[in-house]
């Protein structure tokens, strides 16, 4: 009975140490972005930046949906692209990208080194691993 016990309350303590899907904007003042990220279904979480030309936002699907992870960037990167017009929109789900983005909102740029950090990050998600 107590193996029980000890089995149960370790996995427990296992189970509340995951991490929670982050939502970040960068900068953090476009709460109509922040909108349509929250929205969507079929993303966990997501970490975006945004200069005077250019939404990179990175994000998160649930394994069960990266079957079809194609059509869902597809469908975010078009409605960002209505809601963003002037901007040149990425949408993409990949780890490296997601951590490049995570560096830049530490450091919290300026806006000319966000600029030169997103076509960093351009560069990188166009190389092939």
């Amino acid at each position: 009975m107590k193996n029980k016990w000890i089995v149960i309350l370790l996995f427990l303590t296992l189970g509340a140490c995951s991490d929670a899907p982050e939502r970040v904007v960068y900068p953090s003042d476009d709460l109509e972005l922040e909108k349509i990220l929250d929205k969507q279904d079929s993303i966990i979480g997501y970490k975006s930046l945004m200069d005077n030309n250019t939404l990179l936002v990175s994000i998160e699907i649930p394994t069960m949906k990266r079957f079809s992870k194609v059509k869902i960037e597809e469908n975010i990167k078009k409605e960002l692209e209505n809601e963003y017009p002037n901007k040149k929109v990425i949408v993409i789900d990949d780890l490296k990208i997601k951590w490049e983005i995570e560096k830049i909102i530490e450091k919290e740029h300026e806006s000319k080194e966000l600029t030169k950090s997103i076509e960093k990050i351009l560069a990188l998600s166009k190389e092939e691993t």
